[in-house]
């Protein structure tokens, strides 16, 4: 896992320790106090997740650390977003991904693809920092961007029920680099529902655009 995840970060790709089985971050090892577990409230527990997610984005660790992270380490492994601007399209179903993908063929043939439980991941360069947020396509959701403040789970992590993540053939980071896009515009997806932006704009609501 020490090599794996060193491999993965001289791509660009930085690996953080998750829970064993699971899909939450190892607080305890990567150095934090887990105030969650005390508390066993979900906003702190999100809160803490997305701010050493997003901390680490800014101020990686080093090669030394990430070897005392992982050293005889048999748990998940999980790719931070945002680092050097990567962004995962974290789609939840693989009908919603097929319906993308038809669109988007030549780029997602092109990019680092991952399979997950119940759809896909697809990992990319933003031209400018990219917030973590909702994932749309048309009038559906369809999942989560993952990017500052958010982190996927990476192959080969294995759940409880036994699925193990896995890069798709020749589609893994040490064999294709992320494509660059200028937005998620660009590829006809948005961070909210195009009903929030319509209502937003009808009521003359302000909203904060985050890409």
């Amino acid at each position: 896992m020490v090599d794996y995840a060193l491999k993965l970060l001289s791509h660009g790709f930085l690996c953080v320790p998750l829970s064993r089985r699971g899909r939450h971050l190892d607080i305890e090892t990567i150095g934090y106090a887990p105030l969650h577990l005390q508390t066993r409230r979900k906003n702190l527990k999100e809160l803490c997740f997305n701010s050493v997610a997003f901390h680490l984005s800014q101020h990686p660790p080093s090669p030394e650390t990430i070897k005392s992270w992982f050293d005889g380490f048999e748990s998940n492994i999980g790719i931070i977003g945002g680092y050097m601007n990567l962004m995962i399209l974290d789609f939840d179903k693989v009908s919603a991904y097929q319906r993308w993908q038809r669109e988007n063929h030549d780029l997602v043939a092109s990019t680092p693809v991952a399979r997950s439980p119940h759809g896909f991941h697809v990992y990319l360069k933003t031209v400018k920092p990219t917030v973590s947020s909702s994932l749309h396509f048309g009038f559906h959701r369809a999942g989560h961007v993952k990017a500052l403040g958010g982190y996927v789970l990476s192959p080969p992590s294995e759940l409880k029920d036994g699925y193990t993540y896995r890069w798709l053939p020749e589609q893994s980071p040490f064999e294709v680099a992320p494509q660059t896009i200028e937005s998620l515009e660009s590829l006809s997806l948005l961070p909210v529902s195009p009903l929030k932006v319509f209502y937003d704009r009808l009521l003359n609501r302000g909203r904060f655009e985050p890409n």
